[in-house]
């Protein structure tokens, strides 16, 4: 059954050159490739989104239809090296996606004797990290022999599913207000497949993406579990407080520095949206800077108030999801073009120029926690899970973090014009030596 549903909060990403999630999950076990292929097939009705193309309406209105492509892109590839999946997810990152035909995920995977990795590469309106995370063990699961129910696909589609508390703040409002009239008054141009293809291509040609992960193992994990504990903070605390130092140490950034923090909004819906695909999640930020003269606890406490003074704000939490679905969504996608492709109009530069997409100045950590789901599938275990979160526009390095079978996988999305490989080796090294040796 076909359907269309509604992009609304994500509407952001459909013409966002830099979108892409990168996800790689370990399975020992033998692959069998037609077995692989059927399970992808499988997966049609448990997960419509995944299937889906992108239309658009007369008003810039976009709209997933569900169960539109006939077959998903896959590729086997006898695996050379260890980290061979991780140079085809570089490559791959630099790749647009045909939203108006699909797929919006492109498959890898890479075998040998004994096992395989799978390499997601995806685009971001399909899900966000966790929805991918959760996708890649359903896959491991049916192909392991299971069944998984059938499932009607919910997505944030109104502004009746924000909670009640959720307003935007008045000041916001009005100039959202301001700047959709301003943008209703001019030549409100649209933008095709074509368009965007040759604004990405440029924006890819302006900037040089790299990928790099670290480990912190099952050991050290327990060490850091305790001392936070101990300390009063939470795991994500630590992280923060380790990545602004460890940028400090580096001489990458010695002011204060703004880090985006997505969150985990499922719990907030009036709906179930767990192990479904979509984006779930919205976004807080906070600025600091690491006080050399405190020890790295001092610092992590100071980070765990603003984090939860953000945390306890409602409207703080939903700021960015409102602030996008007030937007007249062609001025979203003219945000785009104005920095990076041919747009000349007055009000999508000052949008991109607010949203910072023409001048990186941010980073982001996107942590998605401790993945609570089985390991051990029949005859197949779950290695390992390795997440690329998208280096968007505005940032020039973002981290993805996923913690599964207590083993801690930090990846760094990053732009090589702006930070040498060199220089994040050196930003990782640091940033391990704060958690895992704080003072």
């Amino acid at each position: 059954m076909e359907t269309n549903i509604r992009i609304f909060t994500e509407r952001h990403l459909l013409r966002n050159p830099s979108l892409t999630v990168l996800m790689k999950l370990s399975v020992d076990g033998h692959l069998d490739e037609l077995r692989f292929k059927n399970t992808l097939l499988k997966l049609r009705s448990v997960h419509p989104l995944l299937y889906s193309s992108i239309c658009m309406n007369n008003e810039g209105e976009a709209f997933y239809q569900e169960n539109i492509v006939h077959q998903l892109e896959l590729h086997f590839i006898k695996s050379e090296h260890s980290d061979q999946w991780l140079e085809i997810a570089e490559s791959e990152n630099k790749k647009p996606f045909n939203c108006e035909t699909g797929p919006l995920i492109r498959f890898f995977v890479f075998y040998t004797e004994t096992g395989f990795d799978i390499l997601a590469v995806c685009h971001h309106l399909l899900g966000d990290g966790n929805a991918i995370a959760r996708l890649l063990r359903d896959v491991v699961f049916v192909y392991a022999g299971n069944n998984l129910p059938l499932k009607e696909q919910q997505l944030i589609s109104k502004q009746s599913d924000f909670p009640q508390k959720a307003k935007l703040y008045f000041p916001v409002k009005l100039l959202l207000r301001s700047l959709n009239s301003k943008w209703s008054k001019g030549k409100q141009q649209r933008f095709g497949e074509a368009e965007y293809r040759e604004m990405f291509n440029k924006y890819h040609q302006l900037t040089d993406i790299a990928l790099s992960y670290s480990t912190i193992n099952k050991v050290d994990m327990y060490a850091l579990y305790n001392a936070c504990k101990i300390h009063g903070i939470t795991i994500n605390d630590a992280i923060v407080t380790a990545f602004i130092g460890a940028m400090q140490e580096t001489s990458i950034n010695d002011k204060k520095m703004v880090v985006g923090i997505p969150i985990d909004i499922r719990k907030q819906l009036s709906f179930s949206a767990d192990s479904s695909l979509g984006n779930f999640a919205s976004a807080i930020t906070i600025a600091h800077k690491y006080d050399p003269k405190k020890d790295f606890w001092q610092n992590a406490i100071h980070i765990k108030k603003k984090i939860k003074s953000k945390m306890d704000s409602t409207r703080a939490q939903w700021l960015i999801l409102n602030a996008y679905a007030s937007m007249n969504p062609l001025l979203i996608d003219a945000m785009y073009f104005a920095a990076y492709g041919e747009c000349d109009d007055k009000t999508a530069k000052k949008v991109a120029s607010m949203f910072s997409i023409d001048k990186p100045s941010s980073t982001a950590i996107s942590n998605l926690g401790r993945l609570n789901f089985d390991t051990q599938i029949g005859s197949y275990s779950i290695r390992d899970l390795v997440f690329f979160a998208p280096k968007a526009p505005g940032s020039y390095i973002v981290l993805g973090i996923a913690t599964l079978h207590d083993t801690m996988q930090i990846g760094f999305s990053f732009d090589r014009k702006i930070i040498s490989s060199v220089i994040v080796n050196d930003l990782k090294s640091n940033m391990l030596a704060l958690l895992l040796k704080p003072e």
